[in-house]
């Protein structure tokens, strides 16, 4: 295989294929990829991602790709604006607009009348500056639930479960909560709990890892005879699990108990120190409710900043579930899972909606925007057009005239 040189200005198709994305500012475009889609501009990588490219259009297409990516860390929503500015330069004066103004905007950006009036019946029921919270739905319409309670992904002991009954939810009013790093390994661990239990009658969560056979039916024998109120839940072993410690620590104030702090489990088990308290509790096939009036902004903003500072997107969506089952006052809207495509719409019209909040909106060529989008996709593709122009050229690898490899230099 031989390689030659690729001077920038022979990269013609890169540049028209690019110059063709401005279509999607003003019309749809559609695409067949595991079923058919309606994309716009605010679907812009899933248009570019869904285009066949390869030699120097894919090490071009990446460079766009980066820089699109770059301008949404800096302002959600910002990225699909990208490609415009690399064409277009203007000069816009932001403007600071009403809450009517920032909807009627907002709503004008995306094309899915469907994710258009979820959004309007949002913003006339609580204000769109309540936290929402998209979710997979396997009902056949939307659905939207206002939650004022902390939602963790805990289940409840399996074989517990199983004695008592299958029962769909279960409620506890003014429980401790007690959390385990690990599990009890026999009932003689926690039967000091037990007997605290029985004569003073108030609730215990009791959350494990897991819990072995023994202890589970001693649990859900006791539950029915009404002897115990000691409702066990388990965290697993799944990475969504790994900080659940600190998170329900935030929430309960209480204390892990743990081995790596000297703990023994029968000796810590009464430690009044290590209890947490909530108001309420609610366990269902969807996750743990609890129910609290509790500030946990710093522990929040905490993860946020750590989210920030990462760059691997399945890292970030773990932080941002974390984020989410630490919001009481929030809408969740389920959509089905089929409608995909109006998940993706009701998220770019929340964020284009933030942006007006948070920074007021310009007039553009395209539309009234975000001024913030404007400036993280001007700065983002001047960045762009800096990289391109430093470009001496690429080394293609060929092959009997055939382009099969590429880098820049």
């Amino acid at each position: 295989m031989k390689t030659k040189l690729v001077l920038p200005e022979e990269t013609n198709d890169w540049f028209h294929w690019s110059q063709s994305l401005l279509d999607l500012y003003s019309t749809q475009k559609q695409y067949f990829f595991n079923g058919h889609h309606k994309v716009s501009h605010n679907r812009m990588l899933d248009w570019i991602l869904a285009q066949e490219t390869e030699g120097i259009n894919l090490v071009m297409r990446n460079m766009l790709l980066d820089s699109i990516l770059s301008a949404e860390a800096k302002c959600a929503g910002a990225g699909s604006y990208v490609p415009w500015f690399l064409y277009n330069t203007e000069t816009n004066t932001p403007i600071r607009g009403s809450s009517t103004d920032y909807l009627s905007a907002s709503l004008l950006a995306s094309y899915s009348e469907s994710a258009k009036i979820l959004f309007q019946h949002i913003y006339d029921q609580v204000g769109p500056l309540t936290k929402i919270i998209i979710k997979d739905s396997y009902e056949s319409s939307p659905v939207i639930k206002y939650r004022n309670s902390f939602c963790f992904p805990l289940t409840i002991d399996e074989q517990f479960h199983r004695v008592i009954g299958h029962v769909d939810s279960i409620d506890q009013t003014n429980p401790i909560v007690i959390m385990i790093e690990g599990a009890p390994e026999t009932i003689g661990e926690i039967n000091s709990l037990l007997e605290w239990n029985h004569s003073e009658s108030r609730p215990v969560l009791l959350i494990a890892r897991s819990f072995p056979e023994e202890i589970s039916a001693t649990l859900a024998t006791n539950w029915i005879r009404g002897s115990l109120s000691v409702l066990p839940i388990t965290y697993g072993t799944s990475i969504e699990s790994i900080n659940l410690a600190a998170d329900m620590v935030a929430v309960t104030q209480g204390e892990l108990i743990s081995a790596h702090f000297g703990d023994i489990i029968s000796s810590s088990i009464l430690n009044r120190d290590k209890w947490g308290n909530v108001d309420r509790v609610e366990w269902s096939s969807r996750g743990l409710n609890i129910y609290k009036d509790v500030n946990v902004d710093a522990h929040v903003n905490n993860l946020i900043k750590k989210m920030k500072s990462i760059d691997q997107e399945e890292l970030q969506s773990v932080y941002r579930d974390r984020i989410l089952s630490l919001s009481n006052d929030a809408i969740e809207v389920w959509i089905p899972s089929s409608e995909k495509h109006v998940q993706k719409e009701l998220d770019s019209i929340i964020k284009h909606y933030n942006g007006f909040t948070v920074s007021g909106y310009v007039e553009t060529s395209v539309g009234i925007i975000p001024h913030c989008f404007e400036m993280a996709a001007k700065d983002s593709a001047n960045s762009l057009k800096e990289k391109i122009l430093n470009i001496g050229g690429f080394l293609v690898g060929v092959n009997d005239g055939e382009v099969v490899s590429s880098r820049r230099r």
